[in-house]
């Protein structure tokens, strides 16, 4: 093994080194040579020890299956990372993690799905990290790559009337999923899986506690955000009080048989006939969500509010709501407008006026 060397790369500075099988090792992007020279005793110093970079490096497959067996997250999130990878894996499954050029891996991710490239490369990135962390690559090879964001399109969302004709298509037994999928904000997975037991009435509060996915029930962890109380504003529990008695289930949106729905029929089977028949463009069950978000920051609900009420992150839900539809714009120039007509400036002051 070479001493290796600090060179000037560009405006800053890198190292090289080699290693017995014929690498050669080069890390660049130091502001000094200093602290070139001094990455470059670190990383000699490991490798002295021999903390990694000894054993072949595993293929992308090996990597897959072994970073999600170890990962910790939700079922569902594995599932999505699953799916995700599988991309990675029919492209270069069989190549070991260290053969992995930077070039393969843009022209990779070209040919990708455009709406879902982000995610997909996204992923791919987040093993190669854990490949980077356990020594078996000195570099991750995918964040060479730029991953831009794809840009938000306009969200489809409903408005009350709109909410009101899908469910009067449906069939009796589902009318009220629409009001309250939209008056909540509840996921597909949160409302098949409510129980009767987790509506407070008197309290005018839902209590979210599971999830119905991949064909069974998942309660929510205690510290996990999605584990959270909602409230029920009075439309939501006029259409609740509306639906038929069912007794032999505890569920509040049975299947037919009373068992949880299957969200892959509902749709097919009902929701995509409803939308034909109230004449409106296809829109996602999922959408309903949307709409509840948009419909609480027209409201004047806070961000802060709104991300606890559905579960979620503040930075997500303003990464995703936060450049929103024209309801909000609406809400926010009334705000201004009203301010507008109760407040005047005087003697550099500013003074109510409004009666």
């Amino acid at each position: 093994m070479q001493n290796g060397q600090v060179y000037k790369l560009g405006r800053s500075w890198a190292y090289r080194y080699r290693i017995p099988d014929g690498r050669r090792p080069q890390k660049g992007g130091f502001g000094t040579k200093g602290e070139a020279r001094a990455a470059l005793t670190e990383a000699l110093g490991r490798l002295a020890r021999g903390d990694g970079y000894g054993a072949e490096p595993p293929r992308l497959e090996a990597l897959v299956s072994e970073y999600l067996g170890q990962h910790v997250a939700e079922d569902i999130t594995i599932e999505t990372l699953r799916y995700r990878l599988q991309h990675a894996v029919d492209a270069f499954g069989t190549t070991r993690i260290d053969r992995l050029r930077p070039a393969e891996i843009g022209a990779w991710r070209k040919r990708l799905p455009s709406g879902s490239a982000h995610y997909i490369h996204r992923a791919l990135r987040q093993v190669l990290r854990y490949g980077v962390r356990c020594h078996y690559i000195y570099e991750n090879p995918a964040s060479a790559i730029p991953n831009p964001a794809p840009k938000h399109s306009e969200m489809k969302i409903f408005t009350w009337p709109e909410i009101e004709a899908v469910a009067a298509e449906l069939p009796p037994h589902y009318r009220a999923i629409t009001t309250f999928a939209a008056g909540t904000g509840l996921r597909p997975e949160e409302w098949i899986a409510l129980e009767r037991r987790d509506v407070d009435r008197d309290r005018r509060i839902v209590s979210v506690q599971r999830v119905y996915t991949n064909g069974r029930v998942r309660e929510h962890p205690k510290t996990n955000r999605s584990r959270r109380r909602v409230p029920l504003r009075r439309r939501v529990l006029e259409v609740l009080d509306a639906m038929p008695p069912r007794v032999d289930t505890p569920l509040v949106f049975p299947g037919p048989r009373g068992g949880h729905l299957d969200l892959h029929n509902l749709r097919v089977r009902h929701w995509k006939p409803a939308l034909r028949a109230a004449g409106l463009e296809y829109r996602r069950p999922y959408d309903l969500r949307h709409t509840y978000a948009t419909f609480s920051i027209a409201a004047g609900v806070s961000l802060f509010a709104l991300a606890r009420r559905m579960g979620t992150s503040l930075e997500m839900i303003d990464q995703t709501y936060g450049h929103l539809a024209p309801d909000a714009d609406d809400y926010e120039l009334g705000l201004l407008d009203a301010f507008d007509a109760r407040i005047s400036l005087a003697n550099g002051h500013f003074s109510d006026t409004a009666n």
